[in-house]
C-alpha cells in the first residue's frame, strides 16, 4: 500500500539580502510573500522517491548534493531517488551564482536554505501515512507565452513592444499543459499536489520585495481552498523562452499583484480540472533514474574573442557608464571568462534525472531549457503522460533550440547563463527518453 508525506518550510531570508533575476543586483527591502521549499515523499514499500521544489531562481549543484546527501543519512532514502527544482522566481535570494558575477551567495543564508531544504524532506518522510494519489493533466492556454520575435529587421527580440507594428512573427511555441500529481489520505482528504506548468516566475514587478510570485500564489490558492494544512509543490516546466505577457493583447498588464493573484487562481482552477478526471489509487509502482552528462562549451570565434579584449582595454568608469555600456562591457568580460575557462574545463557536468510514478514518467532538467526541448521529450517518451520540470539538481544556463542560436537574441548571447554548445538541447533531450525506455519499456 502507498505512503505519502508532504511538509513545507518557510525558508524567507532576512531583509536586505541580495536578489537574483536582473542584470543589476538587487537588495530586499520588503517580504511581498514568504518564500519554501516543499517536499513530497511517496513510498511504496520497496522504492520510495522524494521530490522537493524551492522558491529560489536557481540551485546551484552543491547545494543538491550537500541537502541530497543529508536527506540519505536521516531518512535512508537513496541520494539519486531524491529530486530538487527551483521555482524560478526572480525575486528570491542570489543562492546560485551563473546569472550573477559580481556576488558571491551569503554563506550564512545559503546554510539556512540548505538546512530548510533537508528538514522539509525529513519532516515529509517521517509523516508518511497510508494515502492515494491520482495524476491528471489540464490545458492552459491563457497564462503562458512564448516571448521570442522575430522582428522586421531581422533581429530576434526578447518581450518587443506589446502590439508593436515591427513584430514580424513569434518564434516559438508554448506548452499548454498542467501536470498534477493529487494525494490524498485514507480516508479521502485532502494532503497536497506536485505541480507541473511552464511559465516564467517573473510576475509581481516589485523588484526589491521578496516574493515566490505566481507559484506562491498557487500555494496561496489551494490553501484558501482546501485547508491550511495541505502543501502545494510547483515544479516549473520547460520555460526558457516562455514569460506571462501576451503582446498580441495590448490590454492584458505585463505583470503586477493582480496578474500575479490571477494566474495562482486560474492554476487551482486547473488543478481541480485534472483531479477531476483522474482516478486515484493506493498501488503505484515507483521507479528512478539518473545519468551524468558533459556538455560540451560554446566555441568562441577568434574574431569574436578579439573583439571582446578590444572594448576592455578602452577605459571604462562602471559609475558613469550608462545601461547599454555596462551590458556590453559585461558581455566582453563573460567572453573572455569562457575562453579562459574552456582551457581548463572544455566540458560542463550535469545530472538527468526521471522518475516513474505509475504510468507516468517525469524528467528533470538542470538548465534553463527552451519549451522545444521538453515537448520533444513528451511527444517520444514511453509513458502514457510525461511532465518536464527544469532548473532541477544544479544550473547549467540557458538551453535554447538551434533554430534560436541562429536568430540570435538574449537567451543564446554568449554569457555565464548561455555558454554550452547549440547541442545540449539534444543531449538532454536523448538521455531523458533514454531513462524512460529504461523504465517503461
Amino acid at each position: 500500500m502507498l505512503h505519502a508525506g508532504l511538509a513545507e518550510v518557510d525558508i524567507t531570508p532576512p531583509l536586505g539580502i541580495a536578489i537574483s533575476g536582473h542584470w543589476h543586483i538587487r537588495y530586499a527591502d520588503q517580504v511581498r510573500d514568504p518564500l519554501f521549499a516543499h517536499a513530497l515523499v511517496l513510498d511504496d514499500g520497496a522504492a520510495p522517491i522524494c521530490l522537493i521544489t524551492v522558491d529560489v531562481l536557481s540551485l546551484q549543484r552543491g547545494t543538491v548534493l550537500r541537502c541530497r546527501e543529508a536527506i540519505a543519512q536521516a531518512t535512508g532514502l537513496s541520494p539519486e531517488r531524491i529530486g530538487i527544482s527551483a521555482t524560478h522566481t526572480h525575486y528570491g535570494p542570489l543562492v546560485a551564482r551563473i546569472w550573477t558575477r559580481d556576488v558571491l551567495p551569503d554563506p550564512d543564508y545559503l546554510a539556512q536554505m540548505e538546512a530548510g531544504i533537508v528538514r522539509a524532506a525529513v519532516e515529509a518522510w517521517e509523516r508518511r501515512e497510508p494515502a492515494q494519489i491520482a495524476i491528471g493533466w489540464a490545458f492552459e492556454g491563457k497564462l503562458s507565452f512564448n516571448r521570442r520575435f522575430m522582428m522586421r529587421s531581422g533581429e530576434v527580440v526578447m518581450h518587443p513592444p506589446i502590439a508593436s507594428t515591427d513584430i514580424l512573427y513569434q518564434e516559438g511555441r508554448v506548452d499548454p499543459e498542467v501536470g498534477v500529481i493529487a494525494v490524498r489520505d485514507a480516508a479521502g482528504a485532502p494532503m497536497g499536489w506536485w505541480v507541473n506548468f511552464a511559465c516564467h516566475a517573473t510576475v509581481t514587478g516589485a523588484a526589491t520585495a521578496l516574493s515566490a510570485d505566481f507559484p506562491g500564489e498557487l500555494a496561496r490558492a489551494m490553501k484558501e481552498r482546501h485547508g491550511a494544512e495541505v502543501v502545494t509543490l510547483f515544479a516549473n516546466g520547460c520555460c526558457g523562452n516562455l514569460c506571462q505577457q501576451d503582446v498580441f493583447d495590448p490590454d492584458r498588464p505585463r505583470n503586477g499583484d493582480e496578474l500575479m493573484r490571477h494566474m495562482g487562481d486560474k492554476l487551482a482552477d486547473d488543478v481541480a480540472k485534472a483531479e477531476e478526471g483522474a482516478q486515484f489509487s493506493d498501488e503505484v509502482a515507483l521507479d528512478a533514474r539518473s545519468a551524468e552528462i558533459a556538455i560540451p562549451l560554446r566555441h568562441v570565434p577568434v574574431e569574436f574573442e578579439q573583439a571582446a579584449r578590444e572594448l576592455l582595454a578602452q577605459p571604462y568608469d562602471e559609475a558613469t557608464a550608462d545601461a547599454t555600456e555596462h551590458r556590453e562591457h559585461t558581455y566582453a568580460e563573460m567572453v573572455v571568462e569562457l575562453v579562459e575557462e574552456k582551457r581548463e574545463r572544455p566540458l560542463v557536468p550535469g545530472e538527468i534525472q526521471a522518475f516513474r510514478i505509475g504510468e507516468v514518467g517525469l524528467v528533470l532538467l538542470p538548465g534553463e531549457i527552451f519549451v522545444e526541448h521538453g515537448l520533444t521529450i513528451k511527444l517520444h517518451s514511453p509513458a502514457q503522460r510525461t511532465f518536464v520540470v527544469e532548473l532541477a539538481n544544479g544550473i547549467m544556463g540557458y538551453v535554447p533550440t538551434r533554430e534560436a542560436f541562429d536568430g540570435g537574441g538574449y537567451e543564446q548571447r554568449l554569457g555565464n547563463n548561455s555558454k554550452l554548445s547549440p547541442a545540449a538541447g539534444e543531449i538532454m533531450t536523448e538521455t531523458g527518453l533514454a531513462l524512460l525506455d529504461s523504465m517503461f519499456r
